[in-house]
């Protein structure tokens, strides 16, 4: 995947490209495992690359929880990150 992001408040790098590359296995009803390669190339600056990987669980049809690991790739990005998230979405709203 590619995305661009722009960051008007911060003049010296206005742009910045990200790309991404997921490889995501399921397994089960609702259990999900992925690893991933990130990288954010700012147009002004140097790059940031990152090794993530994770998983998923749906503990139903509109709620799940998840967890990833990661590891910075060069001296631009975290040495480490860690999360841990519970998404839930609302249907019938409109």
């Amino acid at each position: 995947m590619v995305t661009t992001f722009l960051f008007p408040s911060e003049p010296s790098s206005k742009l910045t490209t990200e790309f991404s590359f997921v490889i995501e296995k399921e397994f089960g009803d609702g259990a999900e495992l992925f690893v991933e390669y990130v990288g954010d190339y700012p147009a002004r600056g140097g790059s940031s690359q990152l090794f993530n990987s994770g998983g998923t669980y749906r503990l139903t049809k509109t709620q799940q929880i998840d967890f990833h690991v990661g590891v910075g790739l060069n001296h631009n990005a975290p040495h480490y990150i860690f999360g841990l998230g519970y998404s839930f979405r609302l249907d019938g709203l409109f």
